[in-house]
């Protein structure tokens, strides 16, 4: 008889923070500097919107309570604020520290926002 081999506990948050980190190199990797400022405000907007729909989407026929309906809100929130917000203040982190400042920005964002997926995704976030 085979043995099974054990999960490797850590082999999530390694999957997630790489893929999140690649995705965060990727955005810094080929940013272009933009004639337009930079508006926080669509940004926060478009979070608040997109979160409203993911979580509609999610619930509809689950009969969830309010209560995890909102907990699930706030949290998908907050990974679409970040995100959109971390894109806008690109243009800024350019003008501080040139490209590699943007890449270092991107790449960080991207490795804490698969961080707290993988938390996410093993039901402790």
């Amino acid at each position: 008889m085979r043995e099974q081999k054990q999960p490797q506990p850590y082999r999530v948050y390694t999957q997630y923070i790489l893929i999140g980190a690649a995705f965060g190199l990727y955005y810094g990797l080929f940013y272009r500097d933009s004639l337009r400022e930079p508006d926080y405000l669509i940004a926060v907007l478009l979070s608040v919107a997109a979160a409203a729909a993911t979580v509609i989407v999610r619930s509809w026929k689950k009969g969830r309570t309010l209560k995890e309906i909102l907990l699930d809100y706030v949290k998908i929130l907050f990974f679409f604020l970040v995100f959109m917000l971390g894109l806008e203040l690109r243009k800024w982190v350019a003008g501080i520290g040139g490209k590699t400042a943007v890449v270092i920005f991107t790449t960080t964002i991207g490795t804490v926002m698969g961080f707290f997926a993988a938390l996410r995704k093993k039901g402790q976030f």
